[in-house]
């Protein structure tokens, strides 16, 4: 037979308080209740736990050691129904969620910081994902949500459309004519450019980009990640053509960055698995993305 925890709750208060009296008064019970407890813990743990002297109770050695375990169960207990709380209140708890590189520079970090305004007590966990990693990451159970440049294509994933990005160039100084409005691409004809796997999601833009300017480059570089691209331009390299949020983290002392002419060809998505429900801080997260990818897509 076990304890139960109304009997714990006794044997806890006795402890504390060391009288029948003080016990009942904490628990706001009648005195025979909290010995006919007492006993009854006794006889299901064939143990005496308690010495008479002079009117206070003693534990014994045994009530000690059965006190330390009583403690931790409550201590984690008291653990869990916290941390539950935090989880209905949505302003603690925790998010663990991925990101493609490219997003994961500057739009991600910027809406979760608009997300930790919002519920200052959560715990987050951010892992920068390749593509072929994103699928069973989110099938997994990893993460709750992944937010990158491509779709997913799989009946157990839900990808949502929240921002368009629109496709900037990244190139040494004084490359680029002057000005601040919209560059037309046939301006980077001549110029080293740097391209990537032809079926990759910037490799089609840039494909896009260059086929629609006119543009066949007489020299290029390959990269694989926008980010390797950029260090490329900042070193002096080539030209760039990347999505606007990695543009933005680009060393704007060292390059050059211009809006190119061209319709928006990426998308951000932000995917989560069909059979989790959609808790209020995935929501509240994707609203703070959305926010965010509309604000930086608006700078120059």
């Amino acid at each position: 037979m076990q304890l139960t925890l109304r009997q714990i709750e006794v044997f806890r208060a006795l402890m504390r308080c060391r009288t029948v009296v003080g016990a009942a008064r904490e628990l706001r019970i009648a005195q025979p209740t909290v010995t006919k407890t007492i006993r009854r813990i006794e006889d299901v743990c064939a143990l005496a736990l308690f010495d008479r002297h002079g009117g206070r109770l003693v534990p014994t050695a045994e009530a000690h050691r059965l006190l330390g375990e009583v403690d931790l169960a409550f201590e984690q207990m008291e653990g869990a129904l916290a941390r539950a709380l935090r989880i209905t209140r949505a302003d603690g708890g925790s998010l663990r969620l991925g990101a493609s590189p490219s997003v994961g520079r500057l739009l991600v970090p910027l809406a979760t910081a608009d997300l930790l305004k919002e519920h200052p007590g959560l715990s987050l966990h951010v892992d920068i994902l390749f593509v072929s990693q994103v699928m069973d990451y989110l099938l997994s159970g990893q993460g709750e949500c992944a937010v990158t440049l491509f779709p997913i294509l799989h009946a157990g994933i839900r990808s949502v459309p929240v921002a368009k990005a629109p496709v900037m160039a990244v190139a040494p100084m004084d490359w680029l004519p002057a000005g601040d409005g919209p560059l037309a691409p046939s301006c980077l004809i001549d110029r080293p450019i740097i391209v990537f796997e032809p079926h990759s999601v910037h490799g089609l833009a840039v494909d896009a980009v260059l086929r629609t300017g006119g543009v066949t480059p007489t020299r290029t570089h390959v990269a694989r990640f926008a980010e390797t691209a950029i260090g490329l331009a900042e070193a002096g390299i080539g030209v760039a053509i990347v999505d606007a949020f990695s543009a933005l983290a680009a060393d704007r002392s060292r390059v050059a960055v211009r809006r190119l002419d061209h319709p928006p060809p990426y998308d951000i998505y932000l995917h989560r698995p069909i059979e989790r429900a959609r808790s209020r801080l995935m929501q509240h997260f994707e609203m703070a993305l959305r926010q965010q990818a509309a604000e930086l897509s608006a700078q120059p």
